[in-house]
């Protein structure tokens, strides 16, 4: 069981993208200075955020003036198209046509890397350079052939793209570019990718479950029928541990310093496409110190989207 705490990139450590900013086949345009009508949309490039205009017939407010006014002449979006895969929400995903390439450059100690919510990839490197020569080169195929068990299966069950990666083993060197390369035939869509630190707490172990939780709502129309209102769903993770007793003042200690924060909990440290991976905040745990050497640990965790 292992936890990464995510670093926080923006300006200052990330190197370089594919993705131009402002992107103009995400429809982005800087703002400047002038009259603005209601709808009208523009971008930062010091906050990276898209602001649209919310006062009627116009405004010549500044984006970041006019959320802060009130009444409120823009409102804040959500993220540009190059910042919302690092926007700590997997739902909001960072578009590119073919090559979807990103160099960041932590400034904290960096040995883990994860990405989900990703579509339209069908290979992503993963390569570490220290400014000289490469000394990390991961690839990882986007395919899931985990069906095909037969040769019928082999032929005819559908091809099942995997969505997410978690890396563990990145080299524990601070300042080195890490380099991420999406490879696709089309769009590729990234909605989360995640670096930081890895922590170990724990070992897994079965018993551990997934809970689906859906957010959709359902109304009974009085005929029989239902008026659903279709809207995203979240796994709920169990946990089921193991961990040395004596280190429970340093697990306990280690939970709570994470408490409401986003991050990303693999269950499975071997598996790249660990199915138990989830990125989101824990809701409690509980320690049980049920021998001298050993103790049971449940984390429950729910995931963001």
């Amino acid at each position: 069981m292992r936890v990464i705490k995510p670093i926080t990139i923006s300006d200052s450590n990330l190197s370089s993208s594919s993705i131009p900013e402002p992107d103009a086949s995400a429809d982005e345009t800087v703002w400047t200075a002038g009259t603005y009508n209601l709808g009208d949309q523009r971008i930062l490039t010091t906050t990276h955020k898209i602001y649209e205009v919310v006062a009627d017939p116009n405004t010549s407010d500044d984006p970041e003036t006019g959320v802060a006014a009130n009444p409120q002449t823009w409102v804040e979006i959500g993220p540009t198209n190059r910042y919302r895969m690092f926007d700590n929400k997997n739902s909001t995903a960072s578009t590119d046509e073919l090559t979807l390439t990103t160099t960041v450059i932590p400034a904290t100690l960096t040995n883990s890397i994860a990405g989900f919510n990703i579509t339209g990839a069908e290979t992503i490197n993963v390569t570490v350079n220290n400014g000289v020569t490469d000394i990390y080169d991961r690839d990882i195929d986007m395919l899931d052939n985990s069906a095909r068990v037969n040769w019928y299966e082999f032929f005819f069950s559908p091809v099942v793209a995997i969505t997410r990666f978690i890396l563990l083993d990145l080299p524990p060197i601070i300042g080195n570019d890490v380099i991420v390369t999406c490879t696709g035939g089309g769009t590729i869509s990234f909605g989360n990718l995640v670096m930081g630190e890895s922590l170990a707490l724990g070992t897994t172990v079965y018993g551990t479950s997934v809970q689906g939780l859906d957010f959709s709502v359902r109304e009974d129309d009085g005929f029989g029928g239902f008026n659903i209102i279709r809207r995203r769903t979240a796994d709920l993770m169990d946990y089921d541990c193991f961990i040395d007793t004596i280190k429970m003042p340093y697990v306990k200690n280690q939970l709570k310093s994470l408490s409401q924060q986003e991050t990303v909990w693999v269950g499975n440290e071997d598996d790249i496409n660990d199915g138990t991976a989830t990125f989101g905040y824990y809701n409690n745990y509980q320690i049980n110190l049920s021998g001298p050497q050993v103790s049971d640990m449940t984390i429950q965790v729910q995931e963001l989207i």
